[in-house]
C-alpha cells in the first residue's frame, strides 16, 4: 500500500511538472516574435510577462502601468473577453537597421492601427512603448 501512495504521488508530481514546462513559453529570439508576444499578453491582460519583454526605463513603466489600469478600471468583462480573443494582425514590418524594428500591428477586436518598436539592447530583442505614444525613434 506505501508503495502505490508512493508511485501516485511521483506520477502526480510528474504530470505537474511536465505541465509547468509546457506552460512556460520562452523568450522569443527575434523582433518580430517580441512584439506579438508584447502585443498578445497585452490583450490578454498578463502586464507582468509583457514587462518582461519591455524595455526597462521610467518611461516605458509608466506607460506599462496607464495600460494596465485602464485595462482592469475601464474595460467590462466583455470588453477584456474581446481582447482576449481578438487575432493580432500585422500590417508591416520595417527593419531600420539591425537592431530597431517597427511594426504596424491592429487586433481583430478595435482593428485600430499602432506602430510598435522593438529594439535589442545586449542581444535581447525589447518594446520600447515611448515610440508608441510618441513617434519618436
Amino acid at each position: 500500500m506505501k508503495l502505490q501512495m508512493i508511485k501516485i504521488t511521483f506520477l502526480l508530481f510528474l504530470c505537474i511538472s511536465i505541465h509547468a514546462c509546457k506552460t512556460e513559453s520562452a523568450r522569443p529570439d527575434d523582433a518580430l516574435g517580441t512584439a506579438r508576444a508584447f502585443i498578445r499578453y497585452s490583450l490578454d491582460g498578463e502586464f507582468k510577462q509583457a514587462d518582461e519583454l519591455m524595455l526597462e526605463d521610467s518611461i516605458n513603466r509608466q506607460e506599462l502601468e496607464q495600460i494596465k489600469k485602464r485595462y482592469q478600471n475601464d474595460l467590462s468583462k466583455q470588453e477584456k473577453l474581446s481582447f482576449q480573443k481578438a487575432s493580432i494582425i500585422i500590417h508591416t514590418v520595417d527593419q531600420l537597421n539591425d537592431s530597431i524594428v517597427v511594426i504596424n500591428y491592429s487586433n481583430s477586436y478595435t482593428k485600430k492601427q499602432m506602430p510598435i518598436k522593438v529594439i535589442r539592447r545586449n542581444d535581447l530583442w525589447q518594446v520600447d512603448l515611448q515610440y508608441t505614444f510618441s513617434g519618436n525613434l
